[in-house]
């Protein structure tokens, strides 16, 4: 509703959403097996390169998988696996047990004036509450999300028509509802970690488990599931403790995602100054700065992770050396290093060289499960955004008009994203992740133009149009990955090589040249036929999306000596990688592309 009262414009309302949420979501149904490389994952009978070993067989690091059997999910194995490795569809009754329902609310309220408090100086301010309404199970409801907002205009004036604007406010933002309703189908797992009592109270309907073991067992376990549908504790191993795989390695149930119930909504800080001006006939310049705090912005780590085990030696990409954590439960790839401050050495009974540890295992904790990994959800991440944005506008005259833009920011945060590629490293130092973002973008160039003909006059000249945007964007940034678990914590996707932090990878520069030309004709008086041609990245310019920056090694191989973690020296790779992949292009943006068309309106 919106009120007139003498110089002020009052405006207030709400608005009220009831969400039915449903999710059906078998996560790692029938099974999931991560490879560190090609000849781990295709074997030597099938991968001839030099540098694959010839008894290579194909072995994950660790295997994954879901199971359906209430209470314990202990089966060994896997119902109609013949019919589902055919292709067959997913059984309803998967569907239906790795199902949840998450039924919630948004809601909203606001009340907001804009005063013209002078001939030259309007004033906006306002205040927004907003709120979301989840299970007692889900979230504890926050009911404080205030959002003042301020904005200011005043007019200068002078031969230019200057023109001052300022503004300030809270920007509330929603919990992710996907990742928290995945819960009760499989990512909430069975009981809360030990310690964590505040995290909330949605079990899931199925249960994700993991193996991880070295390199022969895995092969056997894979060969087991393929083969069989059996799961490690249904492949028979008279070497083994238990006579079945399972107690030959690492072994137990995974909870991909659990929420801390006192969640809170992520919200940003922004403010902002410009000053516009019209220099010339038709022309008008925009000066601004920009600032955003995000703030509670939400993600996950592996509460699960143990205390370090040692501390090794290992090399940024520029050649520095430094110490870096690992987890195994026992020793493995590097030697520990007195020169890193400690030496860790915690071996467990039984425990195979290179298997990676838990918490649970390591770290004296009761816990009901040996958990493999253990996400918590919270909202302790940040970012802050600062540009500087420059436009120059030209209005239509003389049959031309164009517009330049052009941004000059850096973007900061600490890993605010739920992505298992962007999970902090270690949870014992969250301060390492805070990098730039990986939305961070330098420099951004934009220019358009349009160029018409006269409507009237010669048939020839006439109903002409031309117009063209040219983009110039400098490099996004990327995190150099080891493409395997170096660390030892049984998470594999977000372990980065040596030293190095997040998003160290610059990429490459992206540039854009876009063309459009068109001719109309009068038809009839009320009818047109018009004739366009147009090109998208006319001169083809390879565009790089993103890169594969898996590096392959715990350690850089480009240090001197060669690292001892390195399979041996590779000068002629970017950065002395083994693998030749490394920092190739992994997905591009369009080539060129034309298109002629044909419009007629009437």
């Amino acid at each position: 509703m919106t009120l007139l009262m003498g110089k002020h414009t009052v405006s207030f309302g709400g608005n009220f959403n009831y969400v039915v949420s449903q999710e059906s979501f078998p996560l790692f149904f029938p099974f999931e097996a991560h490879f560190s490389n090609l000849c781990n994952f295709l074997g030597a009978t099938i991968d001839t390169d030099a540098s694959c070993p010839r008894t290579t067989v194909p072995n994950p690091f660790v295997i994954q998988f879901e199971r359906f059997q209430a209470p314990n999910f202990t089966e060994p194995t896997l119902a109609n696996f013949a019919q589902i490795y055919g292709g067959g569809a997913i059984p309803s009754a998967v569907r239906n047990q790795a199902e949840g329902t998450l039924n919630h609310t948004y809601n909203g309220f606001y009340i907001q004036d804009k005063w013209r408090a002078a001939p030259k100086l309007t004033i906006n301010y306002g205040l927004r509450w907003e709120f979301e309404t989840w299970p007692a199970k889900a979230l504890n409801n926050s009911y404080d999300n205030f959002d003042p907002r301020l904005g200011i205009a005043y007019q200068v004036g002078g031969p230019w028509n200057v023109v001052i604007r300022a503004g300030s406010g809270l920007f509330h933002g929603i919990i992710p509802e996907r990742l928290l309703a995945c819960q009760i189908p499989v990512c909430g797992g069975n009981g809360k970690f030990p310690g964590l009592n505040n995290s909330n109270d949605l079990d899931s309907r199925t249960l994700s488990w993991s193996f991880a073991s070295a390199p022969p067992i895995m092969s056997l376990a894979l060969t087991g599931l393929l083969q069989n549908g059996q799961y490690p504790n249904g492949v028979r191993a008279p070497f083994c403790a238990t006579g079945t795989l399972e107690s030959c390695g690492t072994y137990g149930p995974n909870t991909v995602v659990r929420f801390d119930k006192d969640h809170k909504n992520p919200y940003g800080i922004q403010s902002s100054l410009s000053v516009e001006f019209d220099p010339f006939k038709d022309t008008t310049v925009s000066i601004s700065y920009l600032r955003v705090k995000g703030v509670h912005l939400g993600s996950f780590f592996d509460v699960d992770q143990p205390t370090p085990q040692q501390s090794v030696v290992v090399h940024g990409s520029s050649g520095a050396t430094g110490c870096k954590n690992t987890y195994y439960s026992l020793p493995f790839g590097l030697a520990p290093s007195p020169q890193c401050g400690f030496v860790y050495a915690i071996p467990v009974p039984g425990a195979i060289q290179g298997l990676p540890g838990t918490a649970c295992q390591l770290n004296g904790i009761t816990c009901a499960h040996n958990y493999l990994v253990y996400f918590r959800a919270t909202s302790r991440w940040n970012s802050n955004f600062n540009g500087l944005l420059v436009n120059v506008n030209k209005r239509l005259s003389n049959h031309f008009s164009a517009g330049v833009s052009y941004t000059y920011s850096h973007t900061i945060d600490d890993g605010p994203n739920p992505s298992f590629v962007l999970i902090p490293q270690e949870i014992t130092n969250f301060g390492a992740e805070k990098a730039n973002s990986a939305d961070d973008i330098r420099h951004r160039f934009v220019a358009n133009g349009i160029l018409s003909s006269p409507t009237t006059g010669s048939m020839w000249l006439r109903d002409f149009q031309l117009s063209t945007i040219v983009t110039l964007q400098s490099p996004e940034f990327f995190t150099k990955f080891a493409g395997f678990d170096a660390n030892g914590d049984i998470v594999d996707n977000n372990d980065r090589v040596g030293l190095e932090g997040r998003n160290t990878f610059r990429g490459k520069n992206l540039y854009t040249f876009d063309l459009r030309g068109s001719r109309s004709f009068t038809v009839r008086e009320k009818q047109k036929l018009e004739i366009i041609a147009e090109a998208f990245n006319l001169f083809n310019h390879v565009n790089i999306k993103y890169f594969n920056t898996v590096y392959g090694s715990v350690d850089f191989c480009n240090a001197s000596p060669l690292p001892p973690a390195c399979p041996g020296a590779f000068p002629n790779n970017r950065e002395g990688s083994p693998l030749s992949s490394y920092g190739t292009p992994r997905a591009v943006f369009n080539p060129r592309q034309i298109q002629l068309a044909l419009r007629y309106s009437w």
